[in-house]
């Protein structure tokens, strides 16, 4: 798909949410993060307003993008929406680090604080490690309302966002199915697959717990669907020239062979840039050439998804 393919519809069949993409694999230390960071980046330069929500209680995604650091007291994060607060007291602009913490030559000793610039279009929800909790709290009585919050927070919508990008931890606990529950069928899950046999076969694992859960959401269900589906797949991590990895090869050609007849594959290459985001507080974008491979990677997957530049 080229970048002359029409943009693609943000509010599918005229509703009020922006279109939903998360990424999800039932393996933990894939690519989630990485690839929630980079598209969120991505298309965020290209013209659309994004806003990431990061549900894994490591809060991986939130440290990427500063959302932890020197918040004001009271801040929302993802906790406090999912407990009634509002969407916008709960977000914070998407951050990256400019100068980090250092030494002040005038006063031996202190710490000079870090310098922030904020991404036009790109805000996040930041996580909490309370989420962990949200599967015991869904049983106690009074709180049967928050199995369906996402949905609530969904239908009430009235902003201007064109997509929302959700990090989810590596499972399909009661909180990662109250994510999923709004998704409709425009809407999608891209599984970021690290390239080895082991997540692999937890991609095989991700499709059948999904079915099975699109089977459980929606038996006797007359009214609106509940459809996570996986159209696209992210192979992260693939052999390069000068990173040459046989296991990686083997994985790719296997992955082609049982899944490029049904959705796209997109491979994105090992780079050490990708490894420098979490230490540096700041996405590829902002301290890799444009040319580094996730930039590249990253940018196909975007059109791929339908998100054409809409700053050519």
């Amino acid at each position: 798909m080229s970048k002359k393919t029409l943009p693609r519809n943000t509010r599918p069949g005229g509703r009020n949410w922006p279109l939903l993409i998360a990424a999800l694999i039932i393996s933990g230390g894939s690519a989630k993060t990485t690839s929630i960071v980079m598209l969120a980046v991505t298309l965020a330069l290209r013209g659309y307003k994004v806003r990431v929500f990061d549900f894994d209680h490591q809060r991986s995604v939130s440290h990427i993008a500063c959302a932890m650091d020197e918040l004001p007291a009271g801040q929302g994060t993802i906790y406090e929406l999912m407990h009634g607060a509002s969407l916008e007291d709960c977000t914070v602009p998407f951050r990256y680090v400019v100068t980090p913490e250092l030494p002040d030559p005038e006063n031996p000793g202190r710490m000079l604080p870090p310098e922030y610039e904020t991404i036009e279009g790109l805000q996040i929800v930041p996580g909490s490690k309370h989420v962990k909790n949200f599967d015991v709290e869904t049983t106690q009585p009074g709180n049967e309302f928050l199995i369906a919050w996402f949905r609530d927070l969904c239908d009430t919508y009235q902003g201007d966002d064109d997509v929302w990008l959700l990090d989810l931890p590596a499972s399909l606990s009661k909180l990662g199915v109250s994510a999923l529950t709004p998704f409709g069928e425009d809407d999608e899950i891209v599984p970021p697959v690290l390239v080895t046999s082991k997540e692999q076969m937890d991609l095989k694992s991700t499709f059948e717990e999904l079915a099975e859960m699109r089977q459980q959401q929606n038996s006797g269900r007359r009214g609106r669907k509940s459809l996570p589906t996986i159209k696209h797949i992210v192979m992260a991590g693939t052999p390069t020239p000068g990173r040459p990895d046989s296991e990686g090869e083997l994985t790719v050609a296997s992955m082609t062979e049982t899944y490029s007849k049904h959705v796209g594959l997109h491979k994105v290459r090992w780079s050490s840039f990708v490894r420098q985001m979490h230490r540096r507080q700041a996405p590829v974008h902002t301290f890799g050439p444009s040319n580094a491979a996730p930039i590249e990677d990253y940018n196909k997957v975007a059109t791929a998804l339908g998100f054409v530049d809409l700053n050519p």
